[in-house]
């Protein structure tokens, strides 16, 4: 596959913006700066030194830990060049140091050892300053009704949607950058995004990475590899309709080519020393694409009465991988990748429609019908911080249409996010407002277009090692030693016939009494069967997951609330894990949480305080039994100005 040679056009959007700009001048007026203070307490009953509860799994630092304390700081320069011309860089401090660190240089002498000088623990514990985000924007008019703006450096991707390239998560909101063009024309019916996006060399890929890692590359070249995206939005009087479509393209050297360095063919002869036909010298190397994913979604939005509207999203996912310039991440990496290990074609549907107070009596309504391809991936779409379906799913956190969650660099109160990639199947949810009381009511069937018999989860599919349970995100880790069940990723398995039931009511009062009293509650039911193969029923897994969360507001004085709550879980897994050689096991699970927080805002100083114990038993059949007694808190203080 020869790879398209588009990052000329990178270039030269760039030098748009310094054709187009007058001459730069100093002056202190055209400054504003704004900074902000970030501390965070974090600490847990554990043996743990860190500042951040889950850390990259594959790339462990002393970032990562229950027990710390830190500040960061953050100062960022905006630039009026000229009426049309802007710009714009952040200084971000390094988050990990702890206070305890004190005095540490950044150094990482005495071959590694931790002692009590300066010079030990390295820069992660140094708090150095680092250039996080720059751009450069000029505002240009072409035509009447028509124009443009030019961005050349970071941004955080919002332009797309999640199903295409998502917006980057909080902690990399800025790293991205790229050449982007915003336009607008038809005095605003038609507006318009294109970019072309520098894909970071983690993440984006086979192995997680464009090249790097994979063990099928000896000399991995990722500085030409790009992203393209477009997005149109026309908005005449009928409706909003949005048209995006991006290609992830990643291109490894040809290492054939005896321009190319390190080549086997370099010299143009062959072992004994004979010239070999048709190796030539050009000066110039080829260029082979290693993966390349596109994808493109159609999106409606129509509102035909002022109390109803409907959407409609469809697309296409297409992934194309090259075996000659990537391994096998599914046989060579233990079932975990971020791909299925073959080229792939799928489609995506949601139909989605909300009824806002059609009666008048406080009683609105949203459905949604979706269906997901089996084979569907969007490698550089949304991770995290966001959501495509309406249902409250099985984790909670959102649903996204990617292998590629990241479920790491986050506290134990964040969210996960899962994987919905093959889910079909409607959400129908109503909401009832009347005075003081809000209610909520969800009903979501999910079938799994996934569903098959003696598929190849040692050579294609990825199964992502941990493929069954419930998943317990409340006591999460990556290598499952803890049995947390199912790896949110995991959309596959060798045998599989699941469908399952969703239930969720929530309820809140609000009272009037001091600065504001409200009682919330929330009870979630999951009825998750697999028949597993169809050979027996001996494998067959029933789950049976309720949730009941309940939780008291009540605001002491002007800008300080305080919440106190409890949640009680119960699990019941007939056949929860195991083999049809071994047998499976019926476990059951009891979890019970008390929580309290605080949050307190006082002349631009923000504090919140989280505290909760966890209690969990966990009785499995075919294991010993497991016990947890947790206590953890998160406390972070704030100022920007």
């Amino acid at each position: 596959m020869k790879t398209i040679r588009a990052s000329w056009v990178a270039a030269g959007l760039g030098a748009m913006v310094l054709a187009t700009s007058p001459d730069a001048g100093a002056d202190l007026a055209r400054f504003d700066l704004a900074g902000r203070l970030y501390t965070k307490w974090l600490y847990r009953n554990n043996d743990s030194q860190g500042v951040l509860s889950y850390g990259n799994p594959f790339w462990p630092d002393d970032i990562a830990g229950d027990n710390g304390v830190g500040t960061e700081f953050e100062l960022q320069v905006f630039g009026r060049v000229s009426p049309r011309v802007q710009a714009y860089a952040r200084l971000q401090s390094r988050f990990g140091e702890m206070w305890q660190d004190w005095w540490e240089s950044g150094e990482r002498k005495y071959g590694g050892e931790v002692n009590t000088s300066g010079d030990s623990l390295g820069m992660n514990r140094a708090s150095y300053i680092k250039l996080r985000g720059t751009w450069v924007r000029a505002s240009i008019p072409f035509a009447q009704g028509w124009t443009n703006s030019v961005t050349v450096g970071s941004s955080d991707l919002g332009m797309f949607n999640p199903w295409t390239i998502g917006k980057v998560r909080y902690i990399d909101r800025d790293n991205g950058k790229g050449v982007f063009v915003a336009g607008v024309v038809g005095g605003g019916i038609v507006s318009y995004d294109l970019a072309a996006i520098a894909l970071p060399k983690l993440y984006v890929g086979p192995w997680w990475s464009t090249g790097i890692g994979d063990p099928s590359l000896t000399r991995p070249f990722y500085s030409q590899d790009w992203a393209y995206g477009a997005r149109v939005v026309a908005a005449p009087d009928v409706g909003t309709f949005t048209l995006v479509s991006t290609l992830t393209n990643d291109v490894e050297v040809d290492r054939t080519d005896p321009d190319a360095v390190g080549s086997p063919y370099g010299s143009c002869v062959d072992e004994l020393g004979n010239p070999i036909a048709g190796c030539s010298w050009d000066h110039a190397v080829d260029y082979y694409s290693r993966y390349l994913n596109s994808v493109t979604t159609l999106e409606a939005q129509v509102e035909p009465l002022d109390w109803l509207s409907a959407n409609l999203l469809a697309g296409v996912s297409v992934g194309r991988l090259d075996p000659r310039l990537t391994a096998n991440g599914v046989a060579d990496n233990q079932g975990v990748s971020p791909v299925v290990y073959k080229d792939t074609t799928d489609v995506a549907v949601r139909v989605r429609a909300e009824a806002a107070d059609p009666f008048g009596v406080g009683l609105s309504l949203r459905a949604e019908s979706f269906y997901i391809g089996p084979e569907w991936n969007s490698i550089f779409g949304a991770r995290r911080e966001a959501d495509v379906l309406l249902t409250d799913g099985l984790i909670e956190g959102g649903q996204l249409p990617t292998l590629n969650l990241a479920n790491e660099f986050v506290d134990f109160d964040e969210p996960f996010v899962e994987s919905c990639i093959g889910w079909y199947g409607g959400t129908l949810i109503a909401d009832f407002a009347s005075g003081p009381v809000d209610l909520s009511l969800e009903g979501t069937y999910i079938g799994y277009a996934t569903n098959r018999q003696n598929r190849d989860v040692d050579k294609v599919y990825p199964d992502f090692l941990h493929s069954d349970g419930y998943t317990d995100v409340d006591l999460y880790d990556y290598a499952n030693s803890t049995d947390r069940g199912r790896d949110p990723r995991s959309v596959y398995r060798r045998n599989q016939d699941r469908r399952t039931g969703i239930g969720v009511l929530r309820a809140k009062v609000a009272f009037d009494a001091l600065q504001g009293l409200d009682v919330a509650y929330k009870g979630k039911v999951i009825f998750d069967k697999d028949y597993r193969s169809h050979t027996t029923e001996d494998d067959d897994y029933t789950g049976l997951i309720t949730t009941q969360r309940l939780a008291v507001g009540l605001g002491v004085i002007p800008g300080l609330r305080v919440e106190v709550g409890g949640q009680m879980d119960w699990w019941r897994e007939d056949r929860r894990k195991g083999t049809l050689e071994q047998g499976y096991g019926n476990d059951r699970t009891w979890k019970g949480k008390g929580f309290a927080g605080l949050s307190w805002e006082y002349e631009g100083l923000r504090f919140r305080y989280y505290f909760e114990y966890l209690y969990k038993e966990q009785v499995r059949e075919r294991e010993p039994d497991q016990t947890w007694k947790v206590f953890r808190s998160k406390a972070s203080l704030e100022v920007a100005w």
